[in-house]
């Protein structure tokens, strides 16, 4: 009776642990574990396998002297770079247009003033007259 009931509480703190546990988020991984306040100090990437001469060098060369082709990160990295150059010359093609339009705007409302100014009525006396 005795083993009955303490598997009967042992079980219910089991489910009571469950539904507790299911809000509690801890990892025991070891590269969380890590202490990083060095790398972070050398201004070093976090994960060592991130970049560097092994990551980024090529996996062999050619001994004639050919280039060895780039590696599929180097290319994806490549084009990303290329399809970030193309939208930063269309964005400035469209900064630029935009500049001109606010300066055409400008002069145009400096123009459109002067003209009224000009309409104005001028004092009478041959003082005023112009030839």
């Amino acid at each position: 009776m005795f083993l009955f009931n303490s598997i009967s509480k042992l079980n219910t703190q089991i489910k009571n642990l469950s539904s507790i546990s299911s809000h509690l988020f801890f990892s025991t991984n070891q590269t969380l574990c890590l202490d990083l306040t060095w790398r972070r100090s050398k201004k070093l990437p976090l994960n060592p396998m991130d970049r560097g001469t092994l990551t980024d060098g090529v996996d062999y060369i050619f001994l004639d002297g050919r280039p060895t082709p780039f590696g599929m990160k180097r290319k994806r990295k490549l084009l990303q770079q290329r399809e970030y150059a193309k939208k930063i010359v269309e964005l400035s093609k469209s900064l630029d247009l935009a500049k001109e339009r606010y300066a055409e705007k400008l002069s145009k409302e400096e123009k459109l003033i002067k003209n009224i100014l000009d309409k104005k009525l001028l004092p009478k006396g041959t003082k005023f007259i112009k030839n």
